[in-house]
């Protein structure tokens, strides 16, 4: 049962498990693309706006200050430069004129508001916006492990694929020389035009198989060019790469550890800090508002004097009636809450699920190569064993040739085992964030 699996160290550093397999050209590819991947250059973008976002979100801690500034020219020295003719007591005024004379108003002060954060609904914005930034944070490093593990697999299964490739003209011109051998012995009546006529159809199968190969072989070298970022990037020769033993276990507790888990637990965070912000407008707001300043008619009249002004005070809004619109949104936030609580217990079965079949099926994919490498042996035996009857009149060259068919296709099967097996381990490393088990 999952939930009984034990406890493993790590056998690597999960910042470089690829090195695992022992091959520096691997390494350098790897490299190279977690350098240059578009993918991961625009996460790390996202993690900068979500920091951004943090940062207006703290601003709601403290004072809002801002300055402010104006000027007029007025015509009179009154209100809208109109001046009123004085009339008697219960008399109709007799007219108005205007003050034949301009006059500049300037001014500036300082405007300042904060909301006094008494219930912690900014407070708990902040946590929100944090929590969103440790999510982007881990998105990106599962993107990272995405990547870093899908250019893996091109690469090995880019070598399984040379190494067919290299199977098969190895094929191809020891078929040749069977195939002049045989024409020898038939102009010796030591054979027949049928053996060569079956040998020459053994050979063109061989050869048709090369094309396909080449095809599939050029298509993985593009498509780690399309990760690098580089359409020049070649992959050099290297050795074959090493074949790690999985021989071990791994707990539960060491999933916790893959992003995509810590992400979709940062924002069950978030979720939840949001619906403590919508509950606290419930509670009343207390805002401190202030403005201080100085007028004059001119900018050597703006000091401190008889022209200056100010106000301060608080303002308290408390809600009343809102159509139960402040209800609806706590419901909101906590049918949002559940959402991310069940994604998060989604994300634990599945990378439960994920890493207990990449451990079965890397293991049982060794367990297939390791016989199938017995097969071939057992192929290349059987060959020389039926060359050497057929030289000796013993058998026939059917013989010859089902032995060869067995022999090629031995190898082939042997050879996508192992680069199967290569695969399989490389998504046994992502389903374990990098990790791998131990005995």
């Amino acid at each position: 049962m999952l939930a009984t699996l034990l406890l493993c160290a790590l056998a690597i550093d999960p910042a470089g498990w690829w090195t695992v397999y022992q091959d520096p050209e691997l390494n350098r590819l790897v490299e190279t693309v977690a350098a240059r991947n578009l993918d991961l250059l625009t996460a790390a973008e996202r993690i900068a706006e979500a920091r951004a976002v943090t940062g207006q979100s703290r601003s709601k801690l403290g004072p809002d200050i801002n300055f402010t500034g104006g000027g007029q020219r007025l015509r009179g020295g009154f209100t809208q430069g109109v001046a009123r003719i004085p009339t008697p007591s219960g008399q109709q005024p007799t007219g108005s004129f205007v003050a034949p004379f301009e006059t500049g108003i300037l001014q500036g002060g300082l405007d300042m508001r904060w909301e006094m954060d008494l219930f912690g609904s900014n407070r708990a914005g902040v946590a929100a916006a944090r929590a969103d930034v440790l999510a982007a944070q881990e998105r990106r490093e599962d993107l990272l492990i995405t990547v870093t593990a899908e250019a893996a697999r091109y690469y090995l299964e880019l070598r399984g694929i040379e190494e067919r490739l290299a199977i098969t003209r190895r094929n191809v011109a020891a078929q040749k020389d069977l195939l002049g051998l045989t024409e020898e012995r038939t102009r010796a009546g030591l054979a027949s035009q049928l053996d060569i006529e079956r040998q020459r159809t053994l050979l063109a199968t061989t050869e048709a198989a090369v094309p396909p190969l080449e095809s599939e072989l050029a298509a993985h070298r593009h498509r780690l060019a399309l990760l690098t970022e580089d359409a020049s990037y070649q992959v050099a020769p290297a050795p074959a790469p090493a074949m790690p033993n999985v021989a071990g276990t791994y707990s539960s507790e060491l999933l916790k550890r893959r992003p995509d888990v810590r992400a979709a637990e940062m924002r069950l965070t978030a979720a939840m800090a949001r619906l403590k912000q919508a509950r606290t407008d419930l509670y009343p707001k207390i805002t401190l508002n202030g403005l201080v300043g100085r007028q004059g008619t001119a900018f050597s009249n703006l000091s401190f004097g008889g022209g200056n002004f100010f106000n301060l005070g608080p303002q308290v809004q408390l809600p009343l009636f809102n159509m139960g619109r402040i209800k609806a949104n706590i419901a909101a936030q906590d049918s949002r809450v559940e959402q991310e609580r069940l994604a998060y217990r989604q994300e634990i079965v599945s990378a439960l699920e994920e890493a207990a079949n990449a451990l079965a099926a890397v293991q049982r994919q060794q367990e297939r190569e390791a016989k199938l490498a017995e097969a071939v042996d057992s192929a290349r035996r059987s060959l020389d064993l039926a060359a050497d009857l057929q030289r000796a009149g013993l058998t026939d060259f059917l013989a010859v040739l089902d032995a060869e068919r067995a022999a090629l296709d031995a190898e082939f099967q042997r050879s996508t085992a192992r680069t199967q097996a290569f695969v399989e381990s490389v998504a046994l490393f992502k389903a374990l964030a990098g990790g791998w088990p131990q005995p």
